[in-house]
C-alpha cells in the first residue's frame, strides 16, 4: 500500500514539473513563429488562395483537361504539370493571377511532346 502513495506523489511532482515545461514549449514555439512570420493566418490564407486558383483553373473548359498542380507559399502560387501548348500556360498565369490576393505566379507548367513509337518501317 505505501508504494501507491510513493507511485501517485511521483507522478504528482513529474506533472507539476511538465506545467512549466509545457508553457514554456509553447511561448517558444510562438516566439519562433513570430520572428519567422509564418502564423496559422499564413498558412490558412495559402490554403484559400490554393483552393481559389485550383476552382479556376477546374472551372475553365479548357485548363480542367490538364492536371495542374497548385501550391502556395505567401501568396505566391505554383504551377506545374503538362499541358497541350504553350497558349494554355498563359491562360492558366492569367486566371490564376485574377484570383484576389495572389503575389505572384511561378509556371512549372511543361508543353507536353506527342510521342509516337517508330518500328523502323515505312508503309
Amino acid at each position: 500500500m505505501q508504494l501507491r502513495h510513493i507511485d501517485t506523489a511521483l507522478l504528482l511532482l513529474v506533472g507539476l514539473l511538465a506545467i512549466p515545461l509545457s508553457h514554456a514549449s509553447e511561448s517558444q514555439i510562438s516566439g519562433t513563429a513570430e520572428r519567422t512570420g509564418q502564423t496559422a493566418g499564413k498558412y490558412i490564407d495559402d490554403a484559400t488562395l490554393t483552393t481559389k486558383v485550383k476552382v479556376a483553373l477546374l472551372s475553365d473548359n479548357l485548363l480542367s483537361a490538364f492536371a495542374v498542380k497548385v501550391t502556395t507559399d505567401h501568396g505566391i502560387v505554383n504551377l506545374s504539370g503538362e499541358v497541350d501548348k504553350p497558349e494554355t500556360i498563359q491562360r492558366a498565369i492569367k486566371l490564376a493571377s485574377a484570383v484576389p490576393g495572389v503575389k505572384a505566379i511561378n509556371t512549372h507548367l511543361m508543353v507536353k511532346v506527342a510521342s509516337f513509337t517508330w518500328n523502323g518501317r515505312l508503309g
